[in-house]
């Protein structure tokens, strides 16, 4: 289970894809959302692979690094992979709320 700490400490996120490939998600911060919020505004069909091109991370040589390079990256990868991580990772936007 997530504990508030870890969420305001913005520590990455594991998870699994369906396929139960690992992965790992950046927490957002504060800039992170309203970044989201003007860009689902101005491009709201593009929000999935924004949303996986600044949050999904891979564990590569003993640390997580980012998995996408670019916007152009994310939407040119796997459509079904890229909007199941981008549900996970708008999930994490109203961590807490409950």
């Amino acid at each position: 289970m997530n504990s508030i700490k870890d969420a305001l400490l913005r520590k990455p996120v594991h998870r699994q894809l369906k396929d139960g490939s690992p992965y790992w998600l950046r927490r957002p911060s504060a800039l992170d959302l309203i970044e989201a919020i003007e860009f689902s505004k101005a491009h709201p069909d593009r929000l999935a692979p924004w949303l996986a091109w600044r949050h999904l991370l891979d564990y590569e040589d003993g640390r997580l690094e980012p998995v996408f390079a670019s916007l152009d990256e994310a939407l040119k990868a796997d459509g079904a992979t890229v909007a199941e991580v981008a549900q996970a990772a708008e999930a994490l936007y109203s961590e807490g709320r409950d």
